[in-house]
């Protein structure tokens, strides 16, 4: 619960901050990752500890789900970074 709520908080303000800057690409790749996260925390049964219930996830099997969820976010991520620092040496250059 502790990494989940500012994952989720991050992610929803750069979201914003690229629509309010018009990168309009960059807002598009990020809107499903950030509804999707947004959509798992509100999805939380009562009684769970938060998204990721140690005992939830060992109890029905779901280790595989989360661990696939887990490799997705990780390449998204990654993607994200190289696309941000290309558009930041891009941005330096041109100045």
């Amino acid at each position: 619960m502790k990494w989940v709520i500012p994952e989720l908080i991050g992610h929803t303000i750069v979201t914003v901050l690229m629509l309010i800057s018009l990168h309009w690409f960059i807002f598009l790749l990020n809107l499903p990752v950030a509804t999707w996260n947004i959509y798992r925390f509100i999805m939380v049964p009562s009684g769970n500890m938060g998204v990721f219930d140690p005992t939830e996830i060992h109890n029905r099997g779901q280790l595989k789900s989360h661990m696939k969820e887990a490799m997705i976010k990780l390449g998204f991520h990654l993607l994200c970074f190289f696309m941000y620092l290309y558009s930041m040496i891009l941005s330096l250059i041109n100045d």
